[in-house]
């Protein structure tokens, strides 16, 4: 076998074993800090992790579907048929996206320059 395709068999089984051993990094590290608030409000609460998981997808999307093209639609639940997520994700999807049509209608509109 030439040098070349030793070198790239190689450098393939090291990346792929790489790959294997890189950490977890959990979903909540990726949320906005607005559903990071949301998430510890609900656990304050004493709201169950499933609901909660549900609730922080549901928001994300319905900011989403609000039109804020700072979240992307989010849902778990053929992953997560509990009822306790679906319940969250219905939850947090209608209160975001409520809330951010709300202001979208009501915000003032930067002033022109002229």
């Amino acid at each position: 076998m030439p040098f070349r395709m030793r070198a790239v068999l190689a450098v393939s089984v090291l990346a792929s074993l790489a790959a294997c051993t890189l950490p977890q990094i959990p979903v909540s590290d990726f949320e906005s800090p607005e559903l990071k608030a949301d998430r510890a409000s609900l656990q304050g609460k004493g709201f169950s992790n499933e609901y909660i998981d549900g609730h922080v997808d549901g928001c994300a999307s319905g900011n989403k579907s609000a039109g804020n093209p700072d979240y992307s639609f989010a849902k778990d639940a053929p992953q997560r048929p509990d009822a306790d997520y679906l319940q969250g994700w219905n939850d947090g999807f209608a209160l975001c996206k409520g809330r951010f049509e709300d202001y979208a209608t009501h915000a003032t509109p930067p002033a022109e320059k002229n």
